[in-house]
């Protein structure tokens, strides 16, 4: 989900508690609504334009606090973004082999097993049965 700009004036606020020099100019109506923010407007539009979700967001905040004395930059929340794992990225192939799997089952017509291959199967279902035939061939 696209970071919002209340989301983003939510924490650019954060950063200003967390470094007091950081200087965060917004304004809001007086239902709490962001109304003229010029910075959050950049933090939001890069944000979002580089895919970072307001929890991504905050976790490279929170990172950053513990380790940096300085304030982030705009590029040292969209730089902190987390990596994905080999597990991750292994999960994602499969779920799209998958999915193209199923995709290819739904658009082609399956035809029936030929009868030699339906055959054999049998005898090796046969063979792996205790006290079955092993003479397959």
């Amino acid at each position: 989900m696209v970071i919002t700009l209340e989301q983003t004036a939510a924490l650019l606020s954060r950063i200003q508690i967390a470094y007091p020099a950081f200087v965060n100019i917004f304004e809001e109506d007086d239902y709490g609504n962001v109304i003229n923010a010029p910075t959050a407007q950049l933090w939001q539009q890069r944000l979002s334009a580089n895919g970072i979700t307001i929890e991504q967001a905050v976790q490279a905040l929170d990172k950053h606090i513990d380790t940096s004395q300085f304030e982030p930059k705009i590029a040292d929340i969209i730089n902190n973004k987390p990596q994905l794992s080999i597990y991750d990225i292994q999960a994602q192939e499969r779920q799209q082999e998958q999915l193209a799997l199923l995709e290819y089952h739904e658009s082609n017509e399956v035809i029936p097993m030929p009868d030699h291959i339906h055959e054999l199967l049998e005898r090796l279902g046969k063979k792996r049965l205790v006290g079955g035939d092993d003479n397959v061939e």
